[in-house]
């Protein structure tokens, strides 16, 4: 909570606590204006439910300010004056954080709830002619406002047939003529048109006090709960850098982090849990605001200022505040291109998927360790603090490095101990290490090359050069359970090219997976997919001229030759579940 604004709104309300006063909450959509509210309703009532046990003299003395009847009204939905004054009689209660107070003036539970039915039921006397419209009940309950706090919210989400000038010219009414302590949260910035010109006209004869709500710090803190100080604390150094104090931003970062939290084992390294958070992060920070703040994927890489010449202003203030968070908002590793593959792929959480993401060896203990090493030697680099000893240390390492971070990165160590280190041996066997590793599964290292540079654009480096020599003779042998079994697993196809490759693979092969190799895959085998759900999802892939769909169909035909029941059952399955 912010405590500053916290205690002036308490001595706002000390100050007039029998007069009449307008207060604006004020904040950017999202920064957590109603929940500033609410959190100090819910401070000042422990106050004074505690002030209960003190004498009676010294209660009588200084008196409880919120001794008061309440209202609390969302604007949104309200399309006239008489519906908000409606509104505010149906909410107004004693505070209801006080049970004590005011219970000689709480407007009956009955009549609250039966003032809508009654409000367009006629009264008609046949003697006099007279015809009365319910609404004389809502006179009757809206006398009874005076000396009450009021607390108007939804600005934003105000209908445009309710006048802004309507809302704050009854605001204006209540304070002066009923002595009431009217609350108003609102983002001015959000108000368009005449409604911001009748508001700015207004805001000077109605508003006594304001309070700009200017950190989504408390909500932040408030809906952490479980996840460790020191990332709540990263979070909020987030916000700050990047200015960005949307709430609901932050509650799809939690929101996902924790689902990933749920898929870890009880005790897990606070490196492992951190670089998780990071990258969640990253990948709603560009989802939601990389146009804006001009950082995309191709951005996370480490760039020197001299290379930072012809980015714009803001370009370069979104780098250097990333930067300042953690280097590992500016370096890509082999799990971030995991787990962005994942996050640009699924419409909704696949917890399978995020089990298999959490549980990674790449970001074990042990790998994080490793890579933060690496990256405190980088960065201590750019500080002239290094010494000779820093890359023989990583000279022996060329074999572990190359199986977490990315190929380029290893490049650039391999000539940082070439050109640091006057020892050829050494820069050697870091170089073979790092080729051994590549040369055992060069299938995976074209894979891996292809995706560093279409994600981050990576200049060619020795180890790109090695790998582009060896893939000229090199043909990958894929069958379809390899294929078809990422697919099916991770929403999307391990390589372009694979999907290209379907038409090629006969009925039979098609057969033999749908019928005998797909009960053993993992995903099966955990109950997470049912194998219908894998035959609709298999239906809806087209390629060139190839539907996919009838390769389906040909199988479960096949399938139907076995008898007469598997026909009726197949027929089933083809009309009623592959669209």
């Amino acid at each position: 909570m912010n405590q500053s604004q916290e205690q002036r709104l308490e001595d706002i309300f000390r100050t007039n606590d029998n007069n009449g006063i307008a207060i604006a909450i004020t904040g950017s959509w999202g920064v957590g204006k109603t929940f500033f509210w609410n959190s100090f309703l819910k401070v000042q009532s422990i106050k004074e439910q505690e002030r209960k046990y003190l004498p009676l003299s010294v209660r009588l003395m200084h008196k409880n300010f919120f001794d008061k009847k309440y209202a609390y009204v969302s604007l949104f939905g309200i399309e006239n004056l008489s519906d908000l004054k409606a509104a505010i009689s149906t909410n107004m209660s004693s505070n209801y954080f006080n049970q004590e107070s005011s219970k000689n003036f709480e407007i009956p539970t009955f009549i609250k709830k039966g003032l809508t039915a009654l409000r367009e039921v006629k009264l008609t006397s046949s003697e006099y002619g007279i015809s009365s419209s319910a609404r004389i009940f809502e006179s009757m309950l809206y006398a009874q406002v005076k000396d009450a706090i009021i607390c108007f919210d939804d600005f934003e989400r105000m209908s445009n047939k309710l006048d802004i000038k309507d809302v704050m010219g009854l605001a204006n009414q209540l304070k002066l003529e009923r002595n009431c302590q009217v609350v108003l949260i609102l983002d001015e910035d959000k108000a368009e048109g005449e409604n911001k010109k009748k508001y700015a006209e207004y805001k000077e004869k109605l508003i006594d006090e304001t309070i700009k709500i200017t950190s989504v710090e408390p909500l932040i803190r408030a809906n952490a709960e479980g996840i460790d100080t020191a990332l709540i604390n990263l979070m909020v150094k987030f916000a700050d850098e990047l200015e960005i104090h949307n709430f609901r931003f932050f509650q799809k970062v939690i929101k996902l982090y924790k689902h990933f939290l749920e898929q870890l084992p009880a005790e897990v390294a606070y490196s492992t849990k951190e670089i998780i958070l990071i990258r969640v992060i990253q990948c709603y920070f560009i989802a939601d605001f990389g146009v804006k703040y001009e950082f995309q994927w191709e951005n996370i890489q480490l760039v020197l200022e001299d290379n930072q010449k012809d980015w714009s202003e803001r370009k370069v203030k979104t780098y250097k505040a990333l930067q300042n968070i953690s280097y590992n908002f500016i370096h890509s590793d082999v799990w971030l291109s995991e787990f962005k593959k994942w996050f640009d792929q699924v419409d909704e959480l696949d917890l399978s998927l995020l089990k298999d993401l959490a549980s990674s060896e790449l970001i074990s203990e042990k790998n994080q360790i490793l890579k933060n090493k690496l990256w405190d030697i980088f960065d201590r680099r750019f500080n002239l603090i290094i010494n000779e000893s820093d890359f023989t240390f990583l000279a022996e390492l060329g074999g572990d490095l190359i199986q977490v971070e990315t190929i380029y990165n290893v490049a650039i160590t391999y000539e940082f101990i070439k050109e640091y280190l006057n020892d050829e041996p050494k820069f050697q066997k870091f170089q073979k290490d790092v080729l051994k590793v590549l040369d055992s599964d060069l299938g995976q290292a074209i894979s891996r090359k292809n995706e560093e540079i279409r994600l981050w654009g990576y200049p060619n480096n020795i180890f790109y050069e090695h790998i582009d020599k060896l893939a000229e003779n090199y043909k990958e042998d894929k069958d379809l359970k390899g294929i078809i079994s990422h697919y099916l697993q991770y929403d999307y196809f391990k390589e372009e090219e694979d999907k290209h490759k379907l038409n090629e693979f006969l009925l039979n092969d098609w057969y033999q997976y749908l019928t005998v190799d797909i009960y053993q895959e993992k995903f099966y085998l955990d109950k997470d997919k049912t194998i219908i759900a894998c035959l609709r999802k298999l239906s809806k892939i087209k390629v060139d001229d190839f539907f996919m769909k009838d390769m389906v169909v040909m199988v479960l035909n096949k399938i139907g030759e076995e008898s007469e029941f598997k026909r009726k059952y197949m027929n089933d399955i083809i009309k009623n579940h592959l669209d």
